[in-house]
């Protein structure tokens, strides 16, 4: 799974020396309680859909000792950035080319 930069995204979060498949592309929003939550999208890979179909579970992984709270979700965002008010996707996920 690769986090993508969705239509809601507002900030992304770079890893030095890494390149633009390790960006986290995020946004916030507030929760019930009106506290912020940071949100980004992940987008699992055609074989990883078909693990997840044929009954294999998501796993998260956390580094470190001490874990804020989380939660996952499904969403229907849009994967791309909006420029002039209108949405620009970039390569679909899962095709190669």
């Amino acid at each position: 799974m690769k986090p993508r930069r969705t239509e809601n995204s507002t900030r992304v979060f770079r890893l030095r020396g890494g390149t633009e498949d390790n960006d986290l592309w995020v946004y916030d929003m507030p929760d019930e309680e009106g506290l912020n939550v940071i949100a980004s999208v992940w987008v699992p890979t055609l074989e990883e859909r078909e693990q997840i179909a044929n009954g294999m579970n998501v796993r998260l992984l956390v580094w470190g000792t001490t874990i804020q709270p989380y939660a996952m979700d499904i969403t229907d965002e849009k994967l791309g950035r909006r420029r002039n008010g209108e949405l620009h996707q970039g390569q679909e996920e899962g095709r190669s080319g």
